[in-house]
């Protein structure tokens, strides 16, 4: 604390100075003849000269105090170097890890990963019914479950097409989940299905 008190006195003669500098200048003004309004503003001059003054050595005490603080921090060198000469570097030895007797492969406790074969989706689209849609049937020419919309998206099934009547049938799933057959006239089989 006693460290901040002579720039904390500086700061506030300061601010003083700035006062009186202010209210010199004011009193500058018209009421006075051109004698006596340059003597007072000659005094504002030199209140302002020592505003700034004493505002400089607040900063330079304080800018002082603060390199004290740093240079008290750091911590003491152990030897002093004479000038442009580089100081040695302190070398520490590093411990060498050796395995006797040196195992031929590196082992891993954790299994390789194996290759899964993941199955190529197949999807279809219900196109050439005119704008009249298809119907989704349980079995090849069986019974209708539902009507599917001209553009609707199916996802053809790995069962083989069965030929029934004049038509291939195709087993596939509707996006709601329904699963059926319908005509392969009417589908659009998109790529890659690798389907005939």
């Amino acid at each position: 604390m006693s460290g901040l008190f002579l720039p904390i006195l500086l700061f506030v003669g300061a601010l003083v100075a700035a006062f009186f500098t202010y209210r010199n200048i004011r009193r500058g003004g018209a009421r006075f003849y051109t004698l006596e309004r340059e003597i007072v503003l000659r005094r504002a001059t030199v209140t302002l000269i020592a505003a700034v003054a004493l505002f400089t050595a607040t900063l330079g005490i304080l800018y002082f105090q603060r390199q004290q603080l740093i240079e008290a921090s750091l911590p003491p060198a152990e030897e002093q170097t004479e000038e442009g000469e580089i100081p040695p570097i302190a070398m520490t030895p590093t411990t060498m890890l050796e395995i006797f007797p040196p195992s031929p492969e590196p082992t891993s406790l954790t299994p390789a990963p194996t290759a899964t074969v993941t199955p190529t989706v197949c999807r279809a689209v219900v196109e050439g019914s005119g704008g009249n849609g298809i119907y989704l049937r349980d079995g090849p020419q069986g019974a209708e479950i539902v009507i599917l919309q001209e553009g609707t998206l199916l996802t053809v099934l790995e069962d083989e097409p069965v030929q029934a009547g004049d038509f291939t049938w195709r087993k596939v799933r509707a996006i709601g989940g329904e699963e059926g057959w319908v005509a392969d006239a009417f589908l659009t089989i998109r790529a890659p299905c690798g389907l005939e």
